[in-house]
């Protein structure tokens, strides 16, 4: 059930002498511009991609806030790795935690201080219960989400715990203060690329187009978000549904009501193994869309795996740099070889743990402008200053102080054997599309983020 993610951040510019990412500049933490040229060249042992020093010696010292001591820095990383109903889910997050700490502390750590991974496992239901451990001992949250992250909100801001993460799920979280996203998901706007893309290619579908959701209620937000976001683009809606987001019995019904209504594109929010059956249960009665579009989170290996020969057609949008396209970023390449280093046997190829890794390489650019004296209050103002950031050359440029959409965008095409860029996709910014009409406002009421004040608290407490 990992579900939909949108695309995030801001636009992306170009200049000259740069590599053709998609990521042209970097604002560190401490306001410092950068070229994002995503690597290349000779490294320093803490440098990433673009990123010069993220991690290296010092004599920072002092327990100067909780989970920090001398020696260390703790930090928690919630996933839902261990669901019964899924086992493994999400759990490319654990897996960019444990390479990023082990690469980052042999380098020297941050300033001298090793980063500590506290793994918080929700195990789907139980998200409430980490947060409240790790109020108890962790000094942020990094590189981490659950898909029941509303039940732990209020927790956080109560204990003041910052968050830092690699995805947001409900609009509780996407709106939450004390929390700074490297690709953030804006509530009041929606990304509508891969919608541009497909109405040109098939504009005799626009009007034939179904939309399908898990029942929980952050995928049913994400899914009249999307529903919005197309009809602003003259499209109609011509079914929708929900199915039960731990799995269906049979997923033909949904094929079936698919052919029965002469649908010709189906919009589907929810996980990359259910949605992987449903395009199963889609061949076996014969029937042919010319899309099916799902989120970011399906530029997974196992949704290939497991869907097989049924995997085509299939659409999405990422702001993340793909896999297969790694001898062409320089940045994903490093990712890639630091995974065979520290995690071999991790999920490399999952578009979250890529989300956390950028999340925790946010994380350490903001300690480090602390110096010794690493409090949340430093770290936290250090993060919401960043207005542009793209993970040393990880994903599109995004800006986390607003917590914007991303104006920049590629659109994969999921096949069966494997992921590629449609032939027929213009890009325009090295890797990536950039437009600013690629991001729709919305005008639908989608809930609202947790407040400090809601919980009597406000930032003045982080001192």
């Amino acid at each position: 059930m990992a579900l939909s993610i949108s695309i995030a951040g801001a636009a992306c510019t170009r200049s000259d002498g740069e590599v053709e990412t998609g990521a042209p500049s970097t604002t560190a933490a401490g306001g410092t511009a950068t070229t994002a040229a995503g690597g290349g060249g000779d490294l320093g042992p803490g440098d990433f991609g673009s990123l010069k020093e993220v991690c290296g010696p010092g004599d920072a010292k002092g327990a100067t806030d909780q989970g920090v001591t001398d020696d260390s820095i703790e930090v928690g990383t919630i996933s839902d790795a261990g669901f019964v109903g899924r086992p493994g889910l999400n759990q490319e997050m654990f897996d960019a935690a444990k390479v990023f700490s082990e690469w980052c502390n042999a380098a020297g750590g941050i300033n001298g201080r090793e980063i500590k991974v506290d793994e918080l496992d929700a195990k789907l239901t139980e998200y409430k219960q980490r947060i409240t451990e790790g109020c108890q001992k962790d000094f942020f949250l990094v590189g981490g989400g659950g898909v029941f992250d509303n039940t732990g909100q209020d927790e956080r801001l109560k204990c003041l715990l910052p968050e830092v993460p690699a995805y947001q799920v409900t609009p509780e979280a996407r709106g939450a203060e004390l929390a700074v996203a490297p690709l953030p998901s804006a509530l009041d706007e929606v990304p509508v690329g891969v919608y541009q893309y497909l109405g040109k290619k098939f504009p005799d579908a626009t009007d034939h187009v179904g939309f399908l959701t898990g029942n929980v209620p952050a995928t049913v937000v994400t899914d009249k978000q999307n529903q919005e976001g197309v009809k602003s683009l003259g499209w109609k809606v011509a079914y929708q549904a929900q199915y039960n987001s731990l799995g269906e019995s049979s997923w033909t019904p949904f094929a079936q009501a698919f052919k029965s209504k002469k649908l010709k594109g189906v919009v589907y929010t929810g996980e990359p193994e259910n949605a992987a059956k449903l395009l199963q249960a889609i061949d076996d009665i014969g029937y042919k869309l010319d899309f099916f579009v799902v989120g970011a989170n399906h530029l997974d290996q196992n949704f290939i795996d497991v869907g097989g020969s049924a995997i085509h057609d299939v659409y999405m949008a990422s702001a993340v740099v793909p896999p297969f396209e790694q001898d062409q970023n320089p940045a994903t390449k490093q990712y890639h070889d630091l995974f065979a280093k520290y995690a071999p046997k991790g999920k490399v190829d999952a578009l979250l743990g890529v989300n956390s890794f950028s999340a925790f390489l946010l994380f350490a650019t903001a300690a480090k402008e602390c110096g010794s004296d690493v409090t949340r209050k430093c770290v936290y103002d250090n993060l919401a200053k960043v207005k542009e950031w793209d993970g040393g050359g990880l994903h599109a440029v995004t800006d986390p102080s607003s917590g914007k959409a991303s104006r920049c965008l590629i659109v994969v095409e999921g096949t069966p054997d494997g992921f590629e860029v449609p032939k027929d996709y213009e890009l325009t910014d090295g890797l990536f599309r950039c437009d600013d009409s690629s991001v729709v406002g919305l005008k639908g009421d989608y809930g609202k983020g947790a407040k400090l004040s809601d919980v009597g608290k406000s930032l003045d407490d982080l001192d």
